[in-house]
């Protein structure tokens, strides 16, 4: 996914793959399809971000055609009609976006910032050189977590050495 802009709107360029690495793709009569393997501009579409309501996109394609996805209008449909050759913006072509819990983007620092707070104490005194009391581990844990980390084994190596000149 790449994000361009037009006009102070955000838009994001994207490729639609299914379970078996096919790519979505809109012929010019506006039928969709999963048959590509390769991509080329007809594979890739365009995501325009509304104002109203909050949350919701228009998916361009590549004849500037947006996709439409209408209410099954009989009985005997077998759901929406979904399709790619709208030329103007309607409800129709207003989409909400909802992804699985597993492909949504996690934040990266929330996992070094739990790498940082896992230390054993065995670490933190073969850093120190020497036996720690339960205090001296917190503060060593807190400062891993600030950032300060050095200085304070730096501190406490100088607190450990007998240096009677010092």
């Amino acid at each position: 996914m790449s994000r361009l802009s037009s006009n102070g709107l955000v838009l994001f360029s994207l490729l639609l793959t299914t379970l078996v690495s096919r790519l979505l793709s809109c012929d010019k009569f506006g039928v969709f399809s999963a048959t590509s393997e390769a991509i080329s501009p007809l594979e890739s579409f365009v995501l325009i971000g509304t104002a109203e309501p909050p949350g919701t996109f228009q998916v361009q394609t590549l004849r500037d055609t947006f996709l439409t996805v209408k209410a099954p209008t009989s009985a005997k449909s077998r759901g929406p009609e979904v399709r790619g050759d709208a030329t103007e913006i309607t409800f129709d072509t207003t989409l909400r976006i909802r992804m699985q819990a597993r492909f949504k983007p996690r934040i990266k620092t929330s996992k070094e910032d739990k790498a940082k707070e896992k230390i054993s104490r065995a670490a933190l005194e073969e850093a120190v050189g020497r036996k720690l009391e339960d205090e001296e581990v917190k503060r060593l844990r807190r400062a891993r977590r600030e950032g300060d980390y050095h200085e304070l084994v730096l501190d406490l190596k100088v607190k450990n050495k007998h240096d009677k000149f010092g």
